[in-house]
C-alpha cells in the first residue's frame, strides 16, 4: 500500500477491519436477507473501494445541492436513509437478543427521570429521553443492559484520524451522554454500539456481540464459531444494504403542501348552512 494515497490506504484498512468483508463469501440467502442483485452488487464493490459510481439511476447532483457521490450519500440526511440505517441496525440488535433468551427486549425504552442525583457536567438529563434497546438478562441475571447505536461514516472529515482512535471517540461520546445516568439512576449497564458503513465496528460492540454469540450458543446449541459467524453477517448485510440504498434512493424535498398539510380542512362533506 505504500504508491496508494492517503484516502485509499484509509479505505483499504477500513476494508481489512474484522467482518467487513464477510459479504463477499457469504451464499445468496434470501431467507436470511444475504442477497444482492447485480445492480446492488457493483455498487457494494465500489463503496468497498470508494469508486466512482455509475450515472445509471442517479444524478450527478443531490437534491441538498452537492454533489452526489458516495461519502455525500453516506451523510446527507435527506430521504431518510441516515436514520434507516440507524433504526435497521437497532431492530436487528433487537431481535438478536431475543434470539439470545434475553427478557423484555425493549426498543426505545424511556429513561427514568433525573431528580436528585448528581451527575457529571455532558450527561442527558432530559426528561423523557430514550436509548435505543435495552433488555434483561444479558451480563446478569435479571439485570438491565441498555444498548444506543450510532453508524458513522468513516471518510467523513470530522473522522479522519486513526481508525481505533475514531471508534472510541464516538463511544466516549456517547459514554458521556448516558453511561453515568444509566448507571446511577438506572442501575444498569450501558455498552455504545458504533459501526461504521464500511462494516466495522468498535471495540465495545465487538464485546457485545461475542458475548451475544455465546448466548445463543448455548440456547440453540450450536457451535459458537458458527453462531458469531452468522452475527457478523447478518449485521454486515444490515450495513451494506442500508448504505447501498442510500445511493440511489429517491431524496426529494418536501414539497410546501405536504409541510402544510395539517393546515388543510379535510372535511370533504358538503357544508349545510342553517338559517
Amino acid at each position: 500500500m505504500s504508491d496508494c494515497h492517503d484516502n485509499q490506504k484509509r479505505q483499504l484498512e477500513l476494508a481489512s477491519e474484522k467482518g467487513a468483508s464477510s459479504w463477499l463469501t457469504s451464499l445468496p440467502l434470501k431467507e436470511y436477507g444475504f442477497l444482492l442483485n447485480k445492480q446492488e452488487f457493483h455498487d457494494a464493490i465500489a463503496l468497498r473501494y470508494n469508486l466512482a459510481l455509475t450515472d445509471l439511476n442517479r444524478p450527478k447532483q443531490c437534491e441538498c445541492g452537492e454533489i452526489n457521490n458516495i461519502n455525500h450519500c453516506m451523510t446527507c440526511k435527506l430521504g431518510g436513509y441516515v436514520a434507516l440505517r440507524h433504526d435497521t441496525m437497532k431492530e436487528t440488535t433487537a431481535n438478536l437478543l431475543k434470539e439470545g433468551g434475553c427478557r423484555d427486549v425493549q426498543i426505545e425504552p424511556m429513561l427514568l427521570n433525573v431528580t436528585t442525583e448528581n451527575l457529571p457536567s455532558g450527561t442527558n438529563i432530559t426528561d423523557g429521553a430514550r436509548l435505543d434497546v435495552s433488555a434483561r438478562s444479558f451480563w446478569t441475571p435479571l439485570d438491565r443492559a441498555f444498548t444506543d447505536v450510532r453508524v458513522l461514516n468513516p471518510q467523513a472529515k470530522s473522522n479522519c484520524i486513526p481508525i481505533k482512535q475514531m471508534y472510541k471517540s464516538h463511544e466516549n461520546q456517547k459514554k458521556n451522554m448516558y453511561m453515568h445516568r444509566i448507571l446511577n439512576v438506572e442501575k444498569a449497564t450501558f455498552t455504545p454500539l458504533v459501526f461504521s458503513t464500511t462494516g466495522g465496528m468498535g471495540e465495545e460492540a465487538t464485546k457485545f456481540y461475542k458475548h451475544l454469540a455465546g448466548k445463543i450458543s448455548i440456547k440453540t446449541k450450536q457451535e459458537y464459531p458458527y453462531v458469531i459467524s452468522y452475527i457478523r453477517r447478518k449485521l454486515r448485510f444490515v450495513l451494506l444494504r442500508t448504505c447501498i440504498i442510500s445511493l440511489r434512493g429517491h431524496r426529494g424535498r418536501k414539497t410546501k403542501s405536504m409541510e402544510d398539510s395539517c393546515e388543510l380542512d379535510l372535511n370533504y362533506g358538503p357544508i349545510i348552512e342553517h338559517y
